[in-house]
């Protein structure tokens, strides 16, 4: 039979690759299912053989549930009108999400209608070419196969099939379509416990996997704990908030889950990892899961921005410090063995380690040995000989002789004490590695900041001094520590007071210092000053000021103008001592060609970039820049220092974010970080 979509065209953008991942989108197509009333759920995954020339390593991707179907009759309104809301608070276009994963969909279903008695069953095929460029879908024609069903004995169902999933040449320019690793064999029913643990935990529903069915008690240690407390919001408002422990059989990591209601569901809205240097080694992996009924959904949105969002932190230190007194209370018994190892006349480490990794990796092995064997506990000699022993096999890189003949561990104990052994042996690399890889990041949040890339997800613009203040390295390593406010309030006054007198002038397409922007989300942001001081010894000191023009402004020769008076009214103010220099920085995403000129011509025979002028005295200096230059001229910096750090023979970007990756070696700490969903 012949029919067509219909949709409100503002929704045809949002059909495709709308979702953060090919398993995120694919969890759309489960939660449909569970949504429909579904008992059961049949996953069909066809994998490509090692000897078969396949574009991808799944050939094909099949979900089918047990729920209501869908009768002839509803064809028109539940699949076929896209954004309807026939599903209570649902868009409607998530049956579309399975255009991210494969450009071939195939829906069959069985459905029974009320009204008429009777079982229908249809047969949609769909195509992602078909849609091409048009905008107005009702012009695509859908032919489906539809028919009324002889007899009673029918069993509704839905089914979903994906096939001609996108090749490499596709996902290199469009990842969001790449079939990501959950999809794996030997990873698919752990993901898909991660999403619906308390689901499949209460048989709410049976997942089916290959003709495998998903066990619960293959996941699962024990009854997950549940625990309720109480959040205060930046208002004052108090907000209960739903905690859920499930301890896991088969990882070691703790993994928090922010979840939120959707169309009567419960859906992941971010994903968190803890970690605490003080954990015992025997606390196992848990999942956790976190939901409050009055909190609003849309303080999640800002986790990439972490301490930029004040309600965000806030919410983030509530749910840290909830994990802290929990673990806290399971860890009592390695706390008091440490307690007492540390007592110990055979304790190696009475007088400082060298590495403060190493301690916490001996007192944790010597945890374990404790567990089998009850050396302390029994005041056995044997201590004079199993400590140090113990203690050079650390050294030495050894560690598996401990971990494997004598404790006996799981090989995902194993791998994970065998990290922490790499990280003593390489700690001042790694701390350093860090660091950059730590900038690495911040230049590119900070590149689609300025560029508002994310814009519409920051409240003001002064969030940007915030971020600012954190990474002034980014204008000169020697600003790495300095001072945050200046100490002399009466120049902070003067340096206010003369940036209203003199940097202030309103942009004009005659002067060619308007940047054409589109979005009006941008067009509203304003200017940004800032201040700053490094003391450079016992006298000296130097302000650093920065005028950060806003996206829609162009530097051209009247913002330089403005500078130079800046600057010429520092020169002229008494009240400022000699001992202070100035450095004046012009920041903004364009300069024009005049300016361009003007600038060039000053910058003979200087290694800065970005210098513009120096005064007589040698005291003020301005530069001007482009953050595009800026930012670029760092990141090949930084890039250098990790390719030098690669060739040591060690991936140290990939050792940083290894399950210790957040050990501070300077104090006990624990860890709440974002990760993937």
């Amino acid at each position: 039979m012949a029919r067509k979509l219909t949709t409100n065209s503002r929704l045809v953008n949002e059909l495709f690759a709308n979702y953060i991942s090919t398993f995120t989108a694919f969890s759309e197509l489960m939660n449909n299912a569970i949504q429909a009333k579904s008992k059961n759920i049949w996953i069909e995954i066809d994998y490509a053989s090692d000897d078969e020339l396949c574009p991808t390593y799944v050939k094909k991707i099949s979900i089918k549930d047990d729920g209501k179907g869908v009768h002839i009759n509803e064809l028109d309104y539940k699949l076929l009108d896209i954004g309807t809301t026939n599903k209570d608070g649902g868009k409607g276009i998530g049956r579309f999400a399975s255009f991210q994963i494969g450009k071939e969909v195939e829906i069959e279903t069985i459905g029974y209608c009320n009204d008429n008695k009777t079982f229908s069953k249809t047969v949609i095929p769909l195509s992602f070419d078909s849609f091409g460029n048009n905008i107005n879908v009702s012009e695509i024609n859908i032919s489906t196969q539809e028919s009324i069903l002889k007899g009673k004995n029918h069993n509704t169902y839905y089914k979903v099939t994906i096939t001609n999933l996108y090749p490499s040449y596709v996902t290199e320019k469009e990842p969001k379509k790449k079939i990501i690793d959950k999809f794996l064999r030997e990873n698919i029913a752990d993901a898909i416990f991660e999403r619906y643990p308390l689901k499949i935990f209460n048989k709410e529903i049976v997942f089916h996997i290959n003709g495998h069915t998903i066990n619960p008690n293959d996941f699962v240690i024990s009854e997950p704990i549940k625990i309720a407390s109480t959040f205060t919001d930046i208002k004052g408002k108090e907000h209960k908030v739903l905690f859920d422990f499930m301890p896991i059989k088969k990882m070691e990591k703790i993994k928090v889950f922010l979840t939120v209601q959707n169309a009567g569901l419960s859906t992941i809205a971010g994903s968190l990892e803890y970690d605490a240097t003080w954990l015992s080694p025997k606390i196992g992996g848990w999942f956790i899961y976190v939901y409050s009924p009055t909190l609003s959904s849309d303080i999640y949105r800002n986790i990439d921005l972490d301490d930029l969002d004040p309600d965000w932190r806030r919410v983030r230190d509530f749910i840290k410090d909830q994990l802290n007194i929990f673990f806290k209370e399971r860890n009592l018994e390695f706390d008091s063995f440490s307690d007492n190892l540390k007592q110990d006349t055979y304790y190696p480490y009475k007088e400082k380690s060298s590495s403060q990794s190493k301690v916490i990796l001996f007192d944790k092995l010597a945890y374990l040995v404790e567990d089998k064997y009850h050396l302390l506990k029994e005041d056995n000699q044997l201590r004079e000989i199993i400590y140090p022993l113990i203690d050079r096999t650390i050294s030495n890189g050894e560690l598996h002789k401990i971990l494997y003949s004598i404790l006996k561990l799981n090989s995902k104990l194993i791998t994970k004490f065998s990290d922490l052994l790499e990280k003593t042996d390489l700690e001042n690399i790694i701390e350093f590695s860090d660091r950059v890889a730590n900038k690495i990041e911040d230049v590119e949040f900070l590149e689609k900041l300025v560029y508002s890339d994310i814009a519409k997800n920051v409240k003001e613009r002064k969030e940007l001094h915030k971020f600012l203040e954190r990474m002034l390295w980014i204008f000169g390593e020697e600003y790495n520590d300095t001072t945050k406010l200046l100490s002399d309030k009466n120049l902070e006054k003067n340096l206010i007071q003369l940036r209203d007198d003199c940097l202030t002038y309103k942009a004009s397409k005659k002067d060619d210092n308007i940047n054409d922007i589109p979005e009006r989300s941008i067009k509203s942001i304003t200017d940004l000053f800032m201040y700053n001081q490094r003391i450079l010894d016992h006298k000296k000191r130097e302000v650093l000021v920065v005028e950060l023009k806003a996206p829609k402004v162009k530097i051209s020769p009247k913002e330089i103008a403005q500078v130079m008076k800046y600057a010429r009214e520092i020169e002229k103010m008494s009240s400022i001592s000699r001992d202070i220099s100035f450095k004046i920085l012009l920041i903004s995403s364009e300069i024009n060609a005049d300016a361009k000129f003007d600038i060039e011509g000053r910058q003979k025979g200087e290694d800065n970039p970005y210098f513009y002028f120096r005064n007589e005295n040698k005291n003020i200096e301005i530069w001007i820049m482009k953050w595009s230059d800026l930012i670029e001229n760092v990141k090949r910096k930084l890039q250098y220092m990790a390719n030098l750090l690669e060739t040591k023979d060690v991936d140290v970007q990939e050792k940083v974010q290894r399950d210790f990756a957040d050990i501070e070696f300077n104090k006990v700490s624990s860890s709440l970080k974002r990760v993937a969903i």
